[in-house]
């Protein structure tokens, strides 16, 4: 019976993280061949997609929150002194950064990185963890309590995909967060029990 309850809640977690990714902003990043512009489509964003355009000293010289279901835009690029330029398309599911060469007459597009953000979805005072892991890395998963005490500690190794619970409903009142690293990202996820 255990088996079976695990098998079921296993695939429901799959099916969820599916039908999440399904609904992943598309994106369309071309150059025009006359001029140094950057042509730039997303379609089906989520609620809150950011886009930025960052020089190679770190600067922000272009920054947009996106809210629109269809978004289209021509950035001029003529102004700008040539050198490598990164385009950054950040929401709740994934980054792109699109590494971008501009020279003399022309914009290339040089790389792009992909990286896939940890899903987590809160229900009451649980939290549920999700995170694709194609490289198979370590993921280190800790929890903290608001006074910075580690109260969990785990590292998953060799998973492509990474499921985790966390139950909070015999925790004390307070704010916990769990930190997730996988390789050299890490992200930080809140919940208040109260």
């Amino acid at each position: 019976m255990k088996t079976i309850l695990k098998f079921t809640a296993v695939t429901a977690l799959m099916f969820t993280t599916v039908v999440g990714l399904a609904k992943e902003p598309k994106l369309s990043l071309m150059t025009t061949d006359q001029t140094k512009s950057l042509i730039v489509e997303l379609d089906s964003q989520h609620k809150e997609t950011f886009l930025k355009i960052i020089d190679e000293n770190q600067n922000i010289i272009f920054s947009e929150k996106i809210s629109e279901t269809a978004y289209t835009k021509k950035f001029d690029l003529n102004k700008l002194e040539s050198g490598f330029y990164y385009f950054e398309l950040d929401n709740s599911i994934k980054s792109l950064v699109y590494t971008i060469s501009v020279e003399k007459g022309e914009v290339k597009i040089l790389k792009k990185k992909e990286t896939t953000k940890p899903v987590f979805r809160k229900k009451g005072s649980k939290l549920f963890l999700n995170l694709l892991n194609l490289d198979s890395k370590d993921v280190q998963i800790k929890v903290f309590d608001s006074d910075n005490r580690l109260l969990y500690s785990e590292i998953i190794e060799n998973e492509s995909i990474v499921t985790k619970a966390f139950n909070f409903e015999t925790a004390h009142e307070d704010r916990y967060t769990i930190v997730v690293k996988d390789g050299e990202n890490t992200y930080y996820e809140d919940i208040l029990v109260n």
